[in-house]
């Protein structure tokens, strides 16, 4: 009896090993069916079970993996590893809160757990507390030197701290650990490691006058601000004001005009179309809009096909975040006041009663509020300036009962956004959006797929909210502390 239990655990150490093997060269389809068989013979294996798990989140699998990870922790709930692979799952869910509770939790019964570290730095990073997320980084990167992630976005909070040496110098070592899985972020971060390079060796870009105040008057179209930009010299020309944009970005056709040398390409994920999209990374010497003037910016392109006739580009709001943005749709005018300074809604007495405050994250320039629908716990919503009307993800749809083979789901409506036009559109009914005291009910909304942009953000992406929602208001975006102001 005994030598048979014994054969049994060695059985069970085996076919651990081999599929962690299996997973270290890259092979996740075998890893996976070597776990699945193995978990049929041993459902309650607690090590099976999570490295399941991490490999269902590598595919972005969250749901499944969600699954798994709780199984392990029902048979093990101070399982330090369980615990902030869980805390993962909740990250790609979009359960900030609950992810840092499950974080700090493994760094109570293992404060060397270097996935609880990762992910603590992440949430950080959304909070654009990028001082901390370093140092969590830090941390994780000594305790697992091996761990791919850890350098992936150490680099990006590098690149928020503006320290362009150490961004390089992450992405270099990311790179060095040959990355088996995410081929297109693997060709990603070459684009960058090379366009940072560029960056690198020349002036960083610098604002005509950071330390005075700012007013852009803009043209409104349908809910959208369109502004007049010169870039090197040479417009106007029409751009897009778009919270919902990585960076600024030009039209191809633009690029080509001014003759503005490619420094390196990319593939990015957006709105529309197949959720992906080639891009020309470079940078202008002066870009100016208003008074205010920009010099060596990074900007990206776009293909102008969708746009053509309406704009030449668009100017993303994240490159204005050393300012405070308040977008002023009934005076039609974007105030621009330095940082120091208060938002223009007043003093934070006058604020308590005037105003909305909503705090948000941020991934990848990208802001996500916090929006319930039909008084459900909020999700996170892209805040979209560039968008005219606001929309819900498929997945979120499909939670309120409707998907692609519900019976006149379907519109027949266009989709346009910046990776092309979607087709495939459903309509939902009578749906509630709220903002705390902000509130919109619809009678009809749009649904559209998100998952591109969910799986590049690794956080999920619930809807868009767009100019219908609050194209009546002042709104204030305030990088600095992560706060949307709305009055």
């Amino acid at each position: 009896m005994l030598a048979w239990m014994f054969q049994g655990l060695a059985d069970h150490a085996t076919a651990t090993q081999n599929a962690d093997r299996l997973l270290q060269e890259g092979k996740l389809a075998e890893a996976k069916q070597s776990l699945t068989a193995a978990l049929k013979r041993n459902p309650n294996s607690v090590s099976h079970l999570i490295l399941l798990a991490k490999i269902l989140l590598i595919e972005d699998e969250f749901d499944e993996a969600k699954k798994s990870i709780r199984q392990a922790l029902l048979r093990a709930p101070a399982n330090a590893q369980a615990l902030a692979i869980y805390g993962h799952c909740l990250f790609r869910e979009g359960d900030f809160t609950l992810a840092e509770v499950q974080y700090r939790k493994s760094l109570r019964f293992d404060s060397k757990q270097a996935a609880a570290h990762l992910g603590l730095g992440r949430l950080q990073l959304s909070q654009q507390l990028s001082d901390e997320s370093i140092k969590a980084f830090r941390r994780a990167i000594e305790l697992a030197p091996e761990e791919e992630d850890n350098y992936f976005f150490a680099s990006e909070a590098y690149g928020a701290a503006k320290n362009l040496g150490k961004q390089i110098e992450s992405l270099e070592r990311y790179l060095s650990l040959k990355p088996k899985f995410g081929a297109e972020r693997v060709e990603n971060a070459r684009a960058l490691l090379a366009f940072f390079r560029h960056l690198e060796s020349g002036p960083v870009t610098t604002t005509s006058d950071p330390a005075r105040p700012y007013e852009i008057q803009f043209q409104p179209f349908y809910g959208l601000m369109l502004v007049e930009v010169s870039v090197n010299g040479q417009g106007p020309y029409r751009f897009l004001v778009d919270s919902g944009a990585t960076s600024t970005v030009l039209s191809n056709q633009l690029f080509e005009g001014l003759e503005i040398p490619v420094l390196s390409s990319a593939v990015v994920s957006c709105v529309g179309g197949t959720g992906r999209t080639g891009t020309k990374l470079a940078k202008v010497e002066k870009l100016k809009v208003g008074d205010l003037e920009i010099a060596h910016l990074p900007v990206s392109s776009f293909d102008n096909a969708i746009f053509a006739g309406l704009i030449d580009g668009v100017l993303s709001t994240a490159d204005l975040a050393e300012f405070l943005v308040t977008l002023d749709y009934p005076d039609r005018r974007i105030l621009l006041a330095p940082r120091s300074s208060q938002p223009s809604t007043g003093t934070a007495k006058d604020l308590s009663r005037s105003a909305t405050e909503i705090p948000f994250r941020i991934l990848g320039n990208l802001i996500l509020a916090p929006v319930s629908i039909n008084g459900q716990p909020p999700q996170n919503f892209l805040f979209d300036t560039g968008a005219v009307a606001s929309t819900l993800s498929k997945r979120q749809a499909a939670f309120l009962g409707v998907r692609d083979d519900t019976p006149n789901a379907h519109v027949d409506i266009q989709f346009a956004g910046a990776c092309g036009i979607t087709q495939s559109v459903l309509s939902v009914d009578r749906v509630d959006l709220s903002l705390r005291s902000m509130k919109l009910p619809y009678a009809k909304i749009l649904a559209v797929e998100l998952k591109e942009i969910s799986k590049e953000l690794r956080t999920e992406v619930s809807g868009i909210l767009g100019a219908d929602f609050y194209g009546q208001r002042k709104v204030t975006i305030d990088y600095r502390r992560t706060k949307l102001i709305f009055d």
